[in-house]
Parts: structure tokens; sequence; C-alpha cells
């Protein structure tokens, strides 16, 4: 095996684009695109959203209020199938199963699903490849972030690159909604249906730019592959505590009609609900993937 690159072997000169313009948010992660409206897209604007996105992590737009179903027309830019989550309350009564609500409201306080550093759905063998979030209802504080795990696996010492490039990592959506106290018992069954366990490599090559990933995140990992609870907790600890680097991070405040269009394998993300009390706070995601793509590194 090659060893690893230094960060400085890794420098991305930032793309151009012609249909519009990203400034960026941190020298690590995130960019605004400006001159577009999202439901304006053609051939063009896909492509350059999409080496916008692999390149940024995260793209934000002000204040597009999309419809549903032109969400879903921006995630099928990225994937060859939209996702439908197997427990989350959808849009499905409005006929839109591929557009999943994320709500915290007064009754459900205790119970939140994003106040913890995530990828997506990493139970599953293949992962969803990107989300696009619009916000409904935010009040302030209640923001989200994101963190690069490309910039993550740069900043591990030499050694610890060693590690986890001979690690796998079994990630599971039972085990982790039931380690972060965010299930509740009506949905439990449906997690057990869904069946939701996948083992993948702690660190990947990105789909699409190739680049080194840190891909463990801290919602649906169980243990390190092979290991015991005992031995896997603090190597575990090691990577999921790389998201909580300012210097990796992202902090977006939102308005209503926001949209943040976010690379799944590349970011982890957080949902801030813990100070906003009974206020209510909607938003609407729609994320892609593609059967053909799974989190993978190649050892040799």
């Amino acid at each position: 095996m090659n060893a690893p690159q230094p960060a400085h072997a890794l420098a991305r000169p930032a793309p151009e684009f012609t249909r519009f313009t990203v400034t960026p948010c941190t020298p690590q992660i995130g960019g605004v695109i400006e001159g577009l409206h999202l439901s304006a897209l053609d051939d063009t604007v896909a492509d350059e959203l999409r080496r916008a996105l692999w390149h940024y992590g995260v793209l934000f737009a002000r204040e597009q209020h999309l419809s549903f179903a032109q969400q879903k027309q921006v995630a099928s830019c990225f994937g060859d199938e939209l996702e439908r989550h197997t427990f989350g309350r959808t849009m499905a009564d409005q006929g839109h199963p591929e557009v999943l609500l994320i709500q915290k409201t007064a009754a459900t306080r205790l119970v939140t699903t994003t106040d913890v550093w995530h990828h997506d759905v990493t139970g599953r063998p293949n992962p969803t490849l990107m989300s696009i979030l619009q916000a409904d209802e935010v009040p302030f504080g209640a923001d989200t972030m994101w963190a690069s795990m490309r910039g993550a696996y740069e900043r591990l010492p030499y050694a610890l690159k060693l590690l986890f490039l001979h690690l796998d990592i079994d990630h599971e959506t039972l085990y982790g909604a039931l380690r972060h106290d965010q299930v509740s018992r009506k949905v439990i069954g449906r997690m057990v249906e869904a069946d939701e366990a996948s083992t993948h490599p702690a660190v990947i090559h990105h789909p699409f730019t190739g680049e080194p990933i840190l891909f463990v995140g801290n919602a649906w990992v169980k243990r390190v592959h092979g290991y015991s609870a005992d031995h896997s907790e603090p190597i575990l600890r090691l990577a999921t505590d790389m998201a909580r680097q300012p210097e990796l991070q992202v902090r977006w405040q939102w308005r209503k009609g926001d949209c943040a269009l976010w690379d799944n394998f590349g970011t982890t993300h957080y949902g801030v609900v813990g100070d906003t009390g009974s206020a209510t706070r909607r938003l609407h995601r729609v994320s892609a993937f593609s059967r053909k793509i799974r989190p993978s590194l190649d050892r040799e």
C-alpha cells in the first residue's frame, strides 16, 4: 500500500463556473451559490453543480422556495434513484414519498435524530450520495453544521492514517438509534424489519474525486469490524472527534426557503436543536443514491 499523502499533496484548485458563482465559506468546506435559482436546471447547470458540490462539500443557496418536485429534480442530478426513508415521516400523503420531513416540535423535543455528527443512512450498503435540504420553519439558533471528512483524514497524524486505512466499520441503523436515544417505540418495528446493517471501510476513496475520506461518523456506527466493543470505543472516538474541530466546520443560519446541498460521503453534519425550546423546527430533505456506488477503498 502506498503511504498516506500529506495534506499539501492534495491541494485542489477551485473550479470555475459559467452559470453561477460560488463564494467559499471557509478554507476547508462550504460555498454560497450566487446568480442561480435551483429550478433553472439544464445539463450545463447540473454538471457545474456536481463539480461544485464535490469540491466544496456543501453548497448553500438563499431563499429558493423550491417545490417538492423541484427539490427532487435537483437531487436527481446526483444519483440514479431518490431515497425513500425507512422509518422517518415523509410527504407521501402529498404524493412525494421521496421527501423526508425533518421536524422538531414542543411535543417531540425529547426525541431528535439530528444532534449528533453523522453521515446519513450508513447502515445501508449504498448510502445516499447527496441531499438537498430546504428550510420551512427554522427559529433563531436552529442552525445546521457540516464538517469536512476529507479535511479530517488530511489532519490525522500519519500513524492514525495507517491505522484507519486498515480498518472496517460496522454500521447499523437500529443500534445507532438506540445508542443515541433517538427512537420512539412506534418506529422500532420498522427499523427491525428494514434490518439496515452494513460494513464499510473506515477510509474510503470518494466515488467522484478519488480523494481519501474518513468515513466513520458518530450516528450509525456499531463497532470496528472484528473488534470487541471495549477495543472499538476508543478507536471510534479518535475518528468521531475529528468532526469537532472548528477548522473543519461550517455553520449555516437558516432563512425560510434556504437550500443546502451536501456531499454525504465527504462530509458529516449536525442539526443544532438544543437551544430552541418549544419552537418548531421544520425542514424537508430529498436524497439521491446509486445502487452502483457504495463506500469503498482500494487497499492495493
